[in-house]
């Protein structure tokens, strides 16, 4: 029908502007031809010459006419012009009525062709009989009804070719027509069912089931991103911790369909109350964070405006909820930090948010507090550990470790390398402290390149022992960036021999925030030597899957924050079982992180899972006993 449609359109643009052309050509021709038979007193071809042109005019002009009436009249037309022709002119006039069933075959279809190819022939036959026709040509018998017959006959064969294949010529493009449509509302339904996982993913991964509001992972990014702009714009803004006392009563004695009700109705006060810039999330629970952006230009000012709004919401959670044909009655406990401030994160603020509502809660409830900590110790402490890690990297104090993956049949099909700074006294520090401090303080590119070595290194040590598989090393954006980083594993792959294939580097989806094409450009040209990329805690940052199609990327590695509310949180089974169904449709290996339970790994397993890492098979461990971990499950 589509193409059906299409076909008519286009046929009624050909017929306009074949009405223009005509009556343009027309005029021009017919002027000088009428002179010229007006002069020799040939007067049937000057009627025809301005009937024909004005007729002509008329079709062009009265567009408004039903389509096919204008085409039966423009051909009727050229039909009385061609038998005018050739009563006074002679067979050179064929070719007006050869162009009759042509032109229906374009403008009107096979079947009117067919009726307009034997109206033709036939008029050509009956011309031929009559005694006074002008068809007499050099070297025809004199018998009217023979040299008609060979004629109509001659003029049937050649009208007939251009007119079938004209007619097959667009029955072909119809159906082409067809097949093209068809193609196109499959490609429309494929790309809206993937618009709609996105969507779908972002909304489970971003914001919370209950409420809709912002959940923690979006509150920790709002956060973030906060915190980037404080140094240019130097406003104080902040974050308060609510917490509604008591609401476990209420939740035991009235039942979770109350429960819910009333979170959902606390939620939409505190959005009431809050403006546009600002942000209204539920982290769990009975606990609401509030993040008020760009309060005031200086600490004290920004104090008083959120003591302000800390009260307005205190008000706000004190009046009565109505569900149903009760009367519910809670208050909230608030916490309050301002921020920015040197040396912390989102997470910090968050704690110290935290802290401040429990001590609202040992004050009575139904209060503000504060957050007071003298921020020296922290300080101090931070930058103890940046020069002790400089040391540390300095004297090859650090190790790498590595926790293997393994498949759906409990194989191990590669691992990932993990740092580790061990201390005099036996114990670590723990990868969360001194990373983010190397990031900070640039250390991170002298990290990673060392990093790379070890990877490269370890990979050849393995495949001496028999153990072919990729390792998976952990790339930081500053390292990934870095103009050299190209030659320098390639230089790591030359130096120990190691084949590209035995790296999967792992990125974090913020890396495309900036720098888009060159760092596709340099993805694309690492791939090119057989490095394969692995995209980490996947669906906890850049939160956009157009990326996905122009990376060249061989897996996803789930986040441990989704598996862990799997498979009894129904929310987190849902994001997780996206992703697996995404990245199959779309091709790309999936490795599950943090894998501590049985029920976890069965439903990874069930539901398609390519890889599993986790503390149910095995922590993190030194290549010896990496390598006898690996006896053992193969004996």
């Amino acid at each position: 029908m589509a193409a059906s449609n299409d076909l008519a359109h286009w046929r009624g643009q050909i017929f306009f502007r074949l009405l223009q052309v005509v009556l343009l050509l027309g005029t021009v021709t017919a002027i000088p031809s009428a002179l010229l038979a007006a002069r020799e007193g040939i007067w049937l071809i000057v009627a025809l010459d301005i009937i024909s042109i004005a007729w002509i005019a008329i079709l062009w002009k009265y567009h408004g006419v039903p389509y096919g009436w204008r085409v039966w009249q423009f051909l009727a037309v050229i039909y009385l012009v061609g038998i005018g022709l050739l009563l006074k002119i002679g067979p050179v006039s064929q070719i007006y009525m050869l162009a009759i069933p042509v032109l229906a075959a374009l403008l009107l279809g096979l079947q009117p062709a067919l009726w307009m190819l034997a109206l033709a022939t036939a008029s050509l036959f009956l011309l031929g009989l009559h005694p006074d026709s002008s068809l007499q040509l050099a070297g025809m018998p004199d018998s009217p009804l023979l040299r008609s017959s060979i004629v109509a006959l001659n003029f049937l064969f050649i009208a007939a070719v251009l007119t079938l294949s004209s007619a097959f010529l667009l029955r072909h493009l119809e159906h082409s027509l067809d097949r093209l449509h068809a193609s196109t509302l499959s490609l429309e339904r494929e790309i809206g069912e993937r618009k709609k996982s996105a969507q779908d993913i972002h909304q489970l991964a971003f914001y919370d089931v209950l409420t809709a509001l912002p959940n923690r992972r979006l509150l920790m990014d709002r956060i973030g991103q906060l915190l980037a702009a404080a140094q240019r714009e130097h406003a104080v803004s902040a974050l308060m911790f609510i917490d509604l006392d008591h609401f476990k009563h209420i939740n035991d004695a009235r039942g979770h369909a109350t429960g819910d009700m009333l979170l959902r109705m606390a939620g939409e006060r505190l959005v009431r109350l809050m403006r546009q810039a600002d942000t209204v999330a539920r982290i769990g629970g009975d606990e609401f964070v509030v993040l008020l952006a760009h309060l005031a230009q200086d600490m004290d000012s920004a104090a008083d405006a959120a003591g302000t709004v800390a009260e307005k919401i205190r008000h706000a959670i004190a009046r009565d909820f109505e569900i149903g044909d009760q009367a519910y009655h809670c208050s909230a406990s608030i916490g309050v930090t301002l921020l920015p401030k040197p040396g912390r994160q989102a997470h910090d603020l968050l704690r110290e948010a935290d802290i401040a509502m429990y001590r609202a809660k040992a004050e009575g409830r139904n209060g503000i507090a504060f957050f007071e900590a003298a921020m020296q110790t922290g300080v101090e402490r931070r930058l103890t550990l940046e020069r002790a890690l400089a040391r540390a990297l300095d004297a090859g104090e650090l190790r790498m470790h590595l926790q293997p993956q393994l498949d759906r049949h409990g194989q191990a099909t590669g691992a990932e390398l993990l740092m580790r700074w061990p201390q005099a006294d036996g114990t670590m520090i723990a990868p969360s402290l001194f990373i983010p401090i190397a990031e900070e303080t640039g250390l991170i590119l002298k990290l990673g390149n060392w990093a790379m070595k070890q990877a490269c290194q370890t990979a050849v040590q393995l495949a001496r022992a028999g153990h072919h598989f990729a390792l998976s090393v952990n790339v930081s954006p500053a390292q990934f960036n870095q103009p050299d980083f190209v030659a320098g594993v390639r230089a790591a792959l030359s130096e120990h021999g190691a084949p590209a294939s035995a790296l999967v580097l792992e990125l974090t989806e913020g890396l495309l925030i900036d720098k888009r094409d060159a760092v596709l450009a340099r993805m694309r040209e690492l791939a090119a030597l057989g490095v394969r990329f692995s995209i980490d805690d996947f669906g906890t940052g850049y939160s956009s899957l157009a990326y996905l199609t122009s990376m060249p990327l061989y897996e996803l590695k789930i986040d441990k924050s989704f598996i862990d509310d799997t498979p009894h949180d129904a929310s987190g089974t849902a994001i997780v079982q996206a992703i697996l169904g995404m990245a199959g449709h779309l091709g790309l290996r999936v490795v599950a992180e943090g894998v501590e339970t049985p029920q976890q790994a069965d439903f990874l397993i069930a539901h398609g899972c390519d890889g599993l890492q986790g503390y149910l098979y095995a922590r993190p461990m030194p290549l010896d006993d990496f390598m006898r971990w690996l006896g053992r499950r193969i004996t």
